[in-house]
């Protein structure tokens, strides 16, 4: 299972110079073959912040969300297990509670964390639950 995060959602509605095929191939495979991937229910509150700040409109945001809805990635709920671990993982490789989620969830459903964050990757290396994209 591959579980994607926002610095790679954003570049399917955002052209972007650096990294652009990369997101663009993943999109391709989630079309292609959606149940391989996953999201944490994260993904959804971080993609509205992100395209709230970048469209500055409503209706522009709105699309862009409901396209991300049809996309029919597998959601993941943020339980307590997840929660644990993510505190966990968050404590002991000093990432973000957000970039925990991601990885937590790559954890939980033995996938691999897809991301732009090479920062994040780099700190938890020794998981090898991460890839990043270039």
């Amino acid at each position: 299972m591959k579980i994607v995060d926002a610095s790679v959602a954003l570049k399917w509605f955002v052209n972007e110079p650096i990294g652009q095929e990369a997101a663009d191939e993943v999109l391709k495979e989630i079309e292609n073959h959606p149940n391989f991937f996953a999201v944490p229910e994260l993904f959804f509150a971080e993609m509205i912040h992100v395209l709230c700040r970048v469209f500055r409109n409503k209706s522009k945001v709105q699309e862009s969300l409901t396209i991300l809805e049809t996309l029919g990635l597998e959601r993941i709920g943020l339980g307590h297990e997840l929660l644990q671990a993510a505190a966990e993982i968050s404590l002991a490789y000093k990432v973000s509670g957000y970039d925990a989620i991601y990885i937590a969830t790559a954890q939980l459903v033995n996938g691999q964390w897809h991301t732009f964050d090479i920062e994040a990757h780099r700190k938890i290396a020794p998981l090898k639950l991460s890839r990043v994209l270039q």
